[in-house]
């Protein structure tokens, strides 16, 4: 004869149930891509630059979770974009925290550079620029050159706190890159080459390089990751976990600044737990246009 169901059982039960549903949808969302464009004015933007499009991603965390299959997605639907510019702002690998799913997935560890290079290669059209993020510098030198390396034999052009300027006609722009703020970040070094009065954008990895910027320098656009958004994107509370200086201003999307504008990528992959909620991954276009700001 079967027992009836008491309220602590059905309870009990209705929390699993609960937890396995929001398990469910957090697991399926982590591939629910999506593309954000934005159209950005800038009263000092060249003339020959009028319409320039950048496409971003960030923090594809190649790893078991965040694998060749979904990447090579990313990089079509990257590839379906109009665009003068493609940038990679930072944790292109997870590096070592790959190793805390070794125990119970023994194939989830080991080197993630070859397969992330590999698709990467099928980036197309216009310039493509890269920085290191926290996890691609966090297992040391060696990884860190293996990583670099790699890229540039594929034509991304990694900017290690420096610059580079494209040309149109006798207009420029300047685009800046430093590395992680944890590590061999140093931002004057990244700008001591922009010529002056040049319309600058800067790449990194995390958004607390804000708080140098809004002290030294007028940069017009700056491109970061980091935050996932969350991830799990829970109000009011979810911000309060993100390891940046400002989680409240700087947890994911367009930030209007003092001079210029900030955009936080909620990046492509996932971090230790491949689950999304609330914070789907995104691909971000954006286009510069001539106006007032």
């Amino acid at each position: 004869m079967k027992k009836p169901l008491t309220r602590r059982a059905f309870l009990k039960n209705s929390v699993r149930l609960a937890i396995l549903a929001v398990l469910g949808v957090g697991f399926a969302g982590r591939n629910n891509l999506e593309t954000t464009e934005l159209t950005l004015p800038f009263a000092n933007l060249p003339k020959a630059f009028d319409g320039f499009r950048i496409v971003q991603i960030s923090d594809l965390h190649a790893s078991f979770w965040v694998g060749q299959k979904y990447l090579d997605q990313v990089v079509t639907r990257v590839n379906g974009l109009n665009k003068d510019l493609v940038v990679i702002t930072g944790d292109i690998i997870s590096g070592s925290i790959n190793d805390f799913w070794k125990r119970w997935l023994p194939t989830a560890g080991g080197s993630y550079i070859p397969m992330v290079a590999e698709v990467l290669h099928g980036l197309r059209d216009g310039h493509k620029f890269a920085v290191l993020g926290n996890h691609d510098q966090w297992d040391g030198r060696q990884t860190e050159r293996q990583l670099v390396e790699a890229l540039k034999g594929i034509g991304i052009d990694v900017l290690r706190n420096q610059s580079k300027t494209i040309h149109r006609g006798k207009d420029r722009i300047a685009i800046a890159g430093t590395d992680d703020v944890w590590f061999s970040y140093h931002l004057d070094r990244a700008l001591k080459g922009v010529p002056a009065r040049t319309f600058t954008i800067l790449l990194c990895h995390s958004p607390d390089v804000r708080e140098d910027l809004d002290r030294k320098s007028n940069v017009e656009l700056v491109l970061c990751g980091h935050t996932h958004g969350g991830q799990v994107a829970i109000p009011y509370l979810s911000h309060r976990f993100i390891p940046i200086r400002q989680p409240g201003r700087y947890l994911a999307g367009l930030v209007k600044e003092r001079y210029g504008y900030t955009y936080v990528n909620r990046g492509i992959g996932t971090l230790v737990f491949p689950l999304r909620i609330g914070a789907p991954p995104e691909i971000t276009a954006v286009t510069l246009v001539r106006g007032r700001t």
